[in-house]
């Protein structure tokens, strides 16, 4: 009952938001259905609810998802994300690089929700490249989370070498070739047809320009990521700080042209810059992950099946699926499985593959989860549909599992 009440929710999801349906109306929904068909009373369901919607982790997301979309629209109307992308491509030189490496520069910098800074520069060169709505919403995630295998400060990398008793290195070391493959794919799938648009040679002293302008116009997000980072501000504290220096970039811009000057109070631009559907979605994945964390029946379920002896690697398959499918999340499944199979390893070679295949297959269901919240982000941000993001991942999440398959078999047997 537990395996159909989850697919059944997930395809909940996935058919109300292909009708259209904001994603987080689809999860609440979603979520009250899961409950009520593992016995849950709509008293609980209910008091579930308002439990969400007061917590301040749900609080805190929302208002930082909200003035991450207000932040990204000040910085597009004011005009200096335009010039920020024209700053890095002239010291790149290529539209091409600058679309490649800029969602993973991003990426690295380990904010939830954080995918939606950078949907503003893929949109911008991906006009550039003429590549379609779908093709961006795909090059925005891919390249933001390719380098989630190897990332020795992502949550889960920690959490899986504290858990696994395993070195670092030796994980990031199997898993270097994935996330290369995955990254080279990605390429070739999505980036590697469309055509560099030509760009001016510039001396030297044009070249140092380009970088010190990249840094003035690049100061919002770079305030919004590092003030949380680095002086363990709350992000929203700092993402206000990159408001108000976005704000003071138009002031000045002002000063000295008049296309700079909107005529509107800023307050009223910031107003149109609050993307309330996206605030919604952030309240619908808590509603349904709160739900489903409070499930026991999984862990019972799953302990379960080992007993009767399944064949390990199914397992692991199955229970990413279903762990990280449903709380788009690859910390859970680490969290789950790596207590209950790594002990089953008779040395420690073998045990790192038996980590390598629960990472790398928890991170891909958790990939393309419909709740994780990059893709939400992304998706809206782009106007484009699961089914048509889904259709761009047919070869690429399928070839980056077996390539992950091939490491495992070469070395197990």
């Amino acid at each position: 009952m537990l395996v159909f009440s989850l697919g059944v929710s997930l395809g909940v999801i996935l058919f109300l938001v292909n009708r259209k349906i904001n994603m987080g109306y689809s999860m609440i929904v979603a979520a009250a259905l899961l409950a009520l068909l593992n016995g849950r009373s709509i008293p609980y369901i209910v008091n579930t609810f308002l439990h969400t919607i007061v917590s301040q982790s749900t609080i805190t997301l929302a208002l930082t998802v909200g003035l991450i979309t207000v932040l990204a629209y000040l910085m597009d109307q004011y005009l200096i994300l335009d010039r920020m992308v024209v700053s890095l491509e002239t010291i790149l030189r290529s539209a091409k690089l600058t679309i490649l490496l800029a969602p993973s520069i991003m990426g690295t910098l380990l904010v939830y929700g954080g995918a939606l800074m950078s949907c503003p520069v893929v949109g911008r060169l991906g006009d550039r490249l003429s590549i379609s709505k779908d093709e961006k919403a795909t090059i925005n995630l891919l390249f933001r989370h390719t380098l989630f295998l190897i990332f020795p400060l992502s949550p889960a990398m920690i959490l899986a070498i504290e858990l696994g008793e395993i070195a670092a290195w030796d994980l990031i070391k199997i898993q270097f070739p994935i996330s290369v493959f995955m990254y080279i794919l990605g390429y070739i799938l999505f980036i590697r047809n469309y055509k560099d648009p030509e760009i001016k040679k510039v001396n030297t002293q044009e070249y140092l320009k380009a970088i010190m302008q990249f840094l003035l116009y690049a100061l919002p997000i770079l305030i919004s990521l590092l003030g949380a980072l680095i002086f363990s501000m709350p992000f929203y504290i700092s993402l206000l700080l990159g408001i108000g220096i976005s704000m003071a970039i138009n002031t000045y811009d002002k000063r000295y042209d008049t296309k700079y000057d909107m005529g509107e109070n800023p307050l009223k631009t910031m107003y149109k810059g609050l993307k309330m559907p996206l605030v919604i979605a952030i309240i619908g994945i808590m509603f349904y992950r709160n739900i489903v964390t409070d499930m026991d029946e999984i862990y019972v379920f799953f302990g379960n099946l080992l007993e009767q002896g399944m064949p390990l690697e199914l397992l692991i398959f199955m229970a990413c699926a279903v762990i990280c499918l449903s709380l788009a999340s690859a910390q859970p499944g680490i969290a789950i499985l790596f207590p209950i199979v790594l002990p089953l390893a008779p040395d420690y070679d073998t045990k790192l593959l038996y980590a390598m295949f629960i990472f790398t297959t928890s991170f891909l269901f958790y990939y393309i989860s419909p709740l994780h919240l990059c893709q939400v982000l992304t998706l809206e941000y782009f106007e484009v549909g699961l089914r048509k993001l889904y259709k761009n991942y047919v070869y690429l999440i399928p070839l980056t599992f077996l390539s992950m398959v091939a490491i495992y078999v070469v070395n197990i047997f």
